[in-house]
């Protein structure tokens, strides 16, 4: 049965009689998309009984806070959405118990994009919903009956849907997974409202000296090429050539011109044969600054909020198959690494940015999978392990000292053959990730000293490459078949279970936030950033730090968990 309810002593009998019930189906209807701005205009709540449909344009929130905070479980699709706009309205009452049948569907099938509710009603409920509704003008004072029809509907499928993707998750083996996720949802509400904030006037320098790089490395470019062709320089010391550097193409064939036969002008390619044209390691530089203004331009100010003026970044939970999560409107996760972008986001007047993040979570995570018994000795006894495998690789004593330029070789060999990269690969990698020049007949040699140093990852290797099925630690799952799949069958249980224990460490900082006036504005894949009171800086990086240490400390058992601190009023 469907009741509307717009007044507020039947909201508070509805109430009364939902805060006894172990689970409720709940949906909101709002007036926009911006938690902020924007008002909910409806609340429904669903039971196997009733369905209520609460005018919130004349019941206050607060009238709802007993079924809101603890009571039943809350059903909800999608539930970042509607539990964002919840505490954003309420002051900061988050909904919860949650159980999310979006997020529990992706962990089911190891998706790394969110279907709607449409389509789960359909394939599991077989039921069709009318989205005829969904867009219509929820902002009116009086809504039709159609509305009122269209939003109990969604509701009263929540229920059902729960119990039969319980059902799946228990076949699958994965509550353990699904529990963590529906614990992380309030985390990830508090982290987007808390937003990060943009120095704009540091932004806006930024883009300037990005623009002006690209415009004089095109022109070093033209010039670099006038020099090496017939055609020369003009009667003023121009270049008398024009290329268009952004065309493929015409760049392919240029270089083919000078002497450089390539298969194509990827980033990667272009690396390989650096040494081979000085307009090669120009091109790269240009493509680079090019691709900052391109992406990280003006248009960023867009991002700001016109109330708050922070950036509320749309983190996404569930962003990859492995369990990572992502990032858009904007990707706060791909920004540069250098110091001049990351600078621009500072802390508020009195306030620091705290970083912390897992030292060589993969390579920890991946010595405690395998197991690799050298590997484990070396992070339980506190050795740096790139210079541990540039020691072996280069049969070295490990009292000796190992130079930067040989601990950066050995650090490209780490990451690169826990993940199963052969010997082409491996030189490709290190020469685009790490300036490592390495001929694949070196790389060779120094693939096969690896797993003899480490032969608990070779073996590891070779049972992962039989497996249809990958498992993280808590056991998050993913169906891989076909040889296309090994290296996702390598890094599938590591980058899943690094991404487990990190969201496990922003759910202790949810859980905990009561200890210390601090909140999550950031995070990337291995890095938490928070923001708190200058006076509290230490009290706050101690909670950080307690929080990573013990989320991922759930899974690491036996190699020790390390993570590294530091506090500034950026995050440069």
């Amino acid at each position: 049965m469907i009741q509307y309810i717009a007044d507020i002593e039947q909201a508070i009998v509805a109430v009364k009689e939902l805060v006894f019930e172990s689970e409720i189906g709940l949906d909101i209807e709002t007036t926009g998309l911006d938690p902020i701005l924007d008002k909910i205009r409806l609340v429904q709540i669903s039971t196997p009984l009733n369905t209520y449909v609460i005018d919130m344009y004349h019941v206050p929130l607060r009238v709802l806070n007993p079924i809101l905070t603890g009571g039943p479980i809350k059903v909800i699709h999608n539930a970042k959405f509607d539990a964002g706009f919840l505490y954003a309205a309420s002051g900061g009452v988050m909904a919860e118990p949650i159980f999310d049948t979006m997020i529990t569907d992706q962990v089911l099938h190891h998706r790394g994009y969110a279907r709607s509710l449409k389509d789960l009603s359909k394939e599991y409920l077989d039921i069709d919903l009318d989205k005829g509704n969904q867009t219509s003008d929820w902002g009116a004072e009086h809504l039709s009956e159609s509305q009122i029809q269209y939003a109990a509907e969604d509701a009263n499928v929540l229920l059902p849907l729960k119990h039969i993707l319980e059902e799946k998750a228990v076949e699958l083996q994965i509550t353990a997974v699904v529990s963590l996720e529906n614990r992380l949802v309030p985390a990830i509400c508090w982290m987007e409202r808390s937003g990060v904030n943009l120095d704009s006037n540091l932004w806006g320098e930024l883009v300037k000296s990005a623009e002006a790089k690209a415009v004089r490395l095109k022109e070093e470019l033209n010039l670099s090429v006038a020099e090496h062709t017939s055609s020369g320089l003009d009667l003023f010391g121009n270049a008398a050539v024009s290329v268009n550097w952004d065309s493929p193409t015409q760049v392919k064939k240029l270089l083919s011109d000078l002497g450089v036969k390539i298969e194509n002008t990827r980033h990667s390619t272009l690396e390989a044969n650096r040494g081979e044209h000085p307009v090669i390691a120009l091109l790269l530089d240009y493509r680079g600054a090019a691709k900052k203004v391109s992406t990280y331009g003006t248009d960023w100010e867009k991002h700001v909020h016109p109330k708050s003026r922070r950036i509320h970044a749309n983190w996404v939970q569930i962003g990859s198959a492995t369990g990572r999560m992502s990032c858009k409107n904007p990707n706060m996760q791909n920004l540069p690494r250098e110091a001049a972008y990351r600078n621009c986001f500072r802390a508020a007047s009195g306030w620091v940015l705290i970083k912390a993040d897992y030292e060589q979570i993969e390579l920890r995570l991946a010595a405690e999978i395998a197991p690799d018994v050298r590997m484990k000795k070396a992070f339980y006894e506190g050795r740096d392990l790139h210079s541990v495998t540039a020691s072996y690789l280069l049969g070295k004593p490990e009292t000796e000292v190992v130079t930067d330029s040989q601990r950066q070789m050995a650090k490209a060999v780490n990451f690169g053959l826990i993940f199963g990269m052969g010997a082409k690969g491996l030189s490709s990698y290190a020469q685009n990730n790490f300036r490592v020049k390495m001929e694949e007949h070196e790389a060779a040699k120094i693939r096969r000293r690896y797993f003899e140093a480490y032969s608990g990852i070779k073996n590891w290797h070779e049972l992962q490459s039989r497996k249809r099925e990958t498992r993280t630690i808590l056991g998050r799952h993913r169906i891989l078949e076909g040889e296309r799949d090994y290296t996702n069958k390598l890094n599938s249980p590591i980058q899943g279970s690094a991404a487990d224990g990190l969201k496990l460490a922003l759910i202790k900082l949810w859980e905990t936030r009561h200890l210390v006036n601090a909140y999550p504005v950031l995070t990337v894949h291995d890095e938490i950033v928070i923001e708190a009171p200058k006076e509290l800086a230490e009290k706050a990086a101690e909670w950080l730090k307690r929080c990573m240490e013990d989320g991922m400390g759930e899974f690491l058992q036996e190699v020790p968990v390390a993570v590294d601190i530091t506090s500034k009023e950026s995050w440069g």
